[in-house]
């Protein structure tokens, strides 16, 4: 009878707007009959809305301070399971206590966590009659719809109301509806209702996942609190899977496994760049250069279709997925079965054990001096193109497989296993598709002769070589030898305070690597550094970059998107080697060179910092295959820090970063500058970086 008097109620109102201008009612009278049917929707769904309180349990993770207070859920069976926002059981309570719509409290337990969909399921015990809620119909709900956000985190008497639209459906990749009205931790949990009392979701804060990262964070979207943007979870699909949930009782997001192909993933079609390692999709049989073609019959044509079909689906579902392999008229399809995982093994990077030599130029810079250079030359004395493909060996690793196997210097590689590289960077990407112990065939050039090799590939070195295996490229050696003082340049940014300070070596010669760190930010300081770094810089082509921080007090998380346009501009405007990009600072520039160097991966090769832990508040992503990542911590003998420094690089090394531990003598300091031992280390560490 309620839903009869509420459909009146809202077609009255309807039909009145439609008439006003004729009948000339003041606009007052239809303000009121709208709050009628909107109390009247209150009213038929506050009855599966309950207040829960949390007890005990944590007060922050990772330095993230946690909603506290009561917060709310929404039954969804006459039997006692009612759904919350995982967000309000982050703390890990305790006990949980449910006040039921009689009044009378009762004790819950959790039966399992949504890790894909930020939701909790509780069950309470009780023999009081409960009214579960009832859902919208998804294919009835259209953008602009009414929509009522309700909670009950104050009085649990009242519930709390905050009045919006629909604002679009299928956002987050097709787990979300989105709303304009206010969510916040007040109401995460509650229901998102249509103007008839129906739920059309839970609320929840949500956003899209980090790259590489496999676990959840029932904490991000949270910053969104009432600012127009809220998100709540269908119901329809919560009680599709309500019964797989009571039986897993945790269910987590369905991982593939794979790289996809750089660019925009809205256009960009989606080709397998690398497979992962013992991933879901290396069982079934993918490769690089595949091309996906549909998933359980939709057709995907871009990266953004391809994760609307995967990413609302649960690790243990399986797919059918089409690929296409090859180009033309040697191009196939193949049908695959791929059983989507919860978590996927950690990814090491395999080692040939080999350094490229380095080019004197990037891109379209080298390919047009290249190409400028042969049209001057004879047609005789041009290189045949399979002479100037692969890349030459500039040193050897010691005790390497490469070494093992009989590979040296001067020795130009020119296949991979079944693939023609035409540059380190391509070999690097075939290498990236592999595993550890994985037995890899390499064609090379000695001279005139061709040799085959058979190289069993194994871990990143996490030493750091002397300088007797290292050998500078070009006429850097001369140049290092006759040092004037160092010649410090400045580079503002547009509408940014600070001043970055820096040194380049000369020009002529390899193409630079480029070491920005993270120091006071002072001209003196910066002065002092560049000294003591020119002899390092020149010998092995470094562009050292000093930024200053916008607070006198020192680095702040405030200042990383200062850093991040800072670090694009170095790349556009300088040639920059791409392979030894590193971050730098000691103490919070540590910290921070951290936040950015794992942020960043896309253009970053190394982290380096002294006597820094993590920040407490960084989540650390799972290592890549297309991002490679290095960590070099140098830590001050007897430093207190020295317990939670170590615990930071373990967790760093399980999740397949190589890092490498120095220790320095000497007492913990923020002086200006580091010693000559642990400069020229840092120094080495940086010229191995293009390992592969």
């Amino acid at each position: 009878m309620t839903r009869f008097f509420l459909r009146l109620a809202i077609c009255f109102a309807l039909g009145l707007a439609a008439t006003l201008p004729v009948r000339g009612f003041a606009a007052d009278d239809l303000d009121q009959l709208e709050q009628q049917a909107i109390s009247a929707a209150v009213k038929a769904a506050e009855k599966s809305v309950v207040q829960i309180r949390t007890i005990g349990g944590v007060d922050q993770i990772d330095g993230k301070t946690l909603a506290q207070g009561p917060t709310t859920g929404v039954i969804i069976s006459d039997d006692g399971l009612i759904v919350s926002s995982a967000f309000n059981f982050a703390q890990q309570p305790t006990s949980i206590l449910v006040r039921l719509p009689s009044g009378e409290q009762k004790a819950a337990r959790i039966i399992g966590r949504d890790e894909n969909r930020m939701l909790v399921l509780l069950r309470v015990a009780t023999d009081e009659p409960l009214t579960a809620a009832e859902p919208a119909l998804l294919g009835e709900v259209r953008p602009g719809d009414s929509a009522i956000a309700l909670g009950r985190p104050f009085n649990p008497e009242d519930v709390s109301v905050s009045v919006g639209v629909v604002s679009a459906l299928n956002r987050m990749f097709g787990r979300a509806i989105q709303t304009d009205a206010n969510v916040s931790a007040a109401n995460y949990g509650g229901p998102l209702i249509d103007l008839e009392g129906r739920v059309l979701g839970i609320l929840a804060p949500m956003a899209p996942p980090s790259p590489g990262a496999s676990e959840a964070d029932v904490t991000a979207g949270a910053e969104f609190y009432d600012s127009g943007i809220g998100f709540a979870v269908p119901l329809v699909d919560v009680l599709a899977i309500v019964d797989r949930w009571i039986e897993e009782k945790d269910l987590h997001r369905g991982l593939l496994g794979i790289g996809l192909k750089a660019g925009n993933p809205h256009s960009t079609a989606p080709i397998v760049t690398n497979v992962w390692p013992r991933s879901p999709t290396a069982i079934a049989g993918w490769k690089a250069d595949d091309r996906i073609v549909s998933v359980d019959g939709v057709k995907v044509d871009t990266q953004t279709a391809l994760r609307f079909q995967t990413m609302p689906r649960y690790a243990g579902d399986t797919l059918a997925v089409t690929l296409r392999r090859g180009s033309g008229d040697k191009a196939k399809e193949i049908e695959t079965k791929v059983r989507l995982a919860a978590k996927l093994p950690p990814y090491a990077h395999p080692f040939l054990g080999v350094l490229p030599e380095r080019s004197t130029a990037t891109g379209d810079d080298e390919a047009k001096a290249e190409e400028e250079a042969d049209e001057k030359k004879p047609a005789d004395a041009k290189p045949k193109k399979e002479d100037a493909a692969g890349f030459v060996i500039r040193n050897v690793w010691p005790d390497s497989p490469a070494d093992d196997s009989g590979l040296r210097a001067g020795d130009r590689i020119v296949k991979v296993g079944e693939k023609k590289v035409a540059s380190a960077a391509e070999a690097r990407a075939e290498l990236n598709a592999k595993s550890l112990g994985d037995a890899v065939e390499l064609l090379a050039k000695r001279g005139d002769e061709e040799l085959e090799f058979e190289v069993e590939l194994g871990e990143l070195p996490t030493g750091v070589l002397e300088a007797s295996d290292l050998r500078a490229t070009g006429a850097a050696s001369e140049e290092s030898s006759s040092l004037g003082d160092p010649k410090l340049q400045t580079l503002k940014l547009p509408e940014m305070s600070q001043t970055a300070r820096y040194f380049q070596p000369p020009s002529g010669g390899a193409t630079p690597g480029l070491l920005i760190w993270l120091g006071d930010g002072k001209r003196e300081t910066a002065e002092a550094m560049a000294a003591d770094w020119q002899r390092t810089c020149v010998r092995d082509r470094l562009t050292l970059l000093m930024p200053e921080p916008a607070d006198a007090g020192g680095w702040t998380n405030d200042d990383l998107e200062y850093l991040a346009r800072l670090l694009q501009t170095a790349g556009s405007r300088w040639r920059i080697d791409p392979s030894r990009v590193v971050i730098a600072g000691e103490g919070k520039g540590g910290q921070l060179a951290y936040a950015l160097g794992l942020r960043g991966r896309k253009m970053i090769r190394g982290v380096a910092v002294v006597d820094s832990p993590l920040p407490r508040t960084l989540e650390v992503p799972e290592n890549n295959p297309n991002e490679r990542l290095a960590i070099l911590s140098v830590e001050t003998q007897n430093t207190p820090l020295s317990l939670l420094i170590r615990q930071d690089l373990k967790k760093l090394e399980d999740v397949g970063y190589p890092v490498t531990q120095l220790v320095r003598r000497g007492e913990e300091s923020r002086s200006t500058t580091l010693d000559a031992a642990t400069r020229a280390k840092i120094g080495r560490w940086i010229d191995g970086l293009d390992r592969l």
